[in-house]
């Protein structure tokens, strides 16, 4: 994944720097009035063997996962601009089997075993792309994305089997989101995408045995390039 990240990143700056050098003509690829329907996807796949900590975590046997589904719908409004929505599901899971955390002094260490965790989160958003042909034929071009959404994520954690504990995440969020499209046809569109910032307001309760036992408010803004943030996309124009 962290080659796809930096390759995404490469073509995203080759293609501003010919966007730039390329003369003041602006290639329209989507027309007003055109309908877009699919679906976009995630899936990113972590595991020890590739962990950037193993100079604390010795014995380290861990595990994560992360998949996204969202289908989309959205309506150009005008030329290469289109407002849509999409409904997303997410499920995260992660274990660890086994590790011994050293913090570089043998007086400090901590054993950890069969910790797993998981979580699960439904969305629905709306979103403005803005569309930057790159060729007279239409077939490849640039995009960014606006999005607002509203989600409520369900995350437990077991020790040693499954607990009752779970945290009840509930989260507003605007997104910014560039990315590369293609047509290999005339009506269906690939397109790859990095969240590269957002500003988010979260409220977690904690729930133990079915009763809440406390919750706070937090509100985040950052920039930052993250392997999560990858999304694919697959879309049918009408």
């Amino acid at each position: 994944m962290k080659r796809t990240l930096t390759l995404l990143m490469m073509l995203l700056s080759l293609a501003c720097m010919a966007q730039k050098k390329a003369p003041l003509t602006r290639y329209n690829i989507i027309p007003k009035g055109e309908k877009l329907a699919g679906l976009q996807f995630a899936f990113v796949n972590l595991n020890s063997a590739n962990s950037e900590y193993m100079l604390v975590a010795n014995n380290l046997d861990a595990k994560a996962s992360l998949s996204n589904i969202a289908p989309m719908f959205a309506f150009a409004y005008r030329p290469d601009h289109v407002i849509g929505i999409k409904a997303g599901y997410t499920s995260a899971t992660g274990t660890l089997d086994a590790t011994t955390l050293s913090l570089l002094n043998d007086g400090l260490e901590f054993d950890f075993s069969n910790v797993s965790a998981s979580s699960k989160t439904r969305s629905i958003a709306a979103f403005h792309r803005t569309y930057i042909g790159l060729e007279p034929k239409g077939r490849a071009g640039l995009f960014y994305d606006f999005t607002l959404s509203y989600g409520v994520s369900h995350t437990a954690f077991g020790l040693d089997g499954p607990s009752d504990d779970e945290s009840v995440t509930s989260r507003v969020k605007l997104a910014f989101s560039p990315g590369l499209v293609f047509f290999p046809s005339s009506n269906i569109s690939t397109h790859v995408g990095i969240s590269i910032a957002d500003i988010a307001y979260n409220r977690t309760s904690y729930v133990s045995a079915g009763e809440e036992t406390g919750s706070k408010s937090t509100f985040k803004a950052q920039a930052s390039l993250d392997l999560m943030g990858i999304y694919f996309g697959l879309v049918v124009h009408l």
